[in-house]
């Protein structure tokens, strides 16, 4: 019976110490412009960027962009079922190609980053 009894008290002590160790006070960011800065904000491509699927060696996809819009865009090339690609600072006049390391992915879309 002290042994019972020894067991329950341990899965207790132990069960209310995981379930405190989960609770932990979060705050929200101070201003509106402090959240968008962490968490980044993404939309699509404008139209001034041209977009074409293409391929890479070895079957991986890709997307090539042409940015002919008046400056700079920051491009990201979304992938279904892997990873996108990392955010490209694509200049005035200039191609870039967006790519995943994944030769399992499909195509998705392009926004901005």
């Amino acid at each position: 019976m002290m042994k019972f009894r020894a067991i329950a008290i341990a899965t207790v002590a132990l069960g209310g110490s995981l379930g405190l160790m989960g609770a932990e006070a979060v705050a929200a960011p101070s201003t509106a412009t402090a959240s968008v800065q962490r968490v980044g904000v993404t939309a699509a491509a404008p139209s001034c960027v041209k977009v074409t699927k293409t391929h890479q060696g070895e079957g991986y996809k890709a997307f090539k962009v042409k940015n002919n819009c008046s400056g700079t865009k920051h491009l990201r090339g979304i992938f279904k079922y892997g990873y996108d690609s990392s955010c490209h600072a694509v200049k005035k006049g200039k191609t870039d190609l967006l790519s995943s390391m994944q030769p399992w992915v499909d195509y998705d879309k392009v926004v901005t980053c």
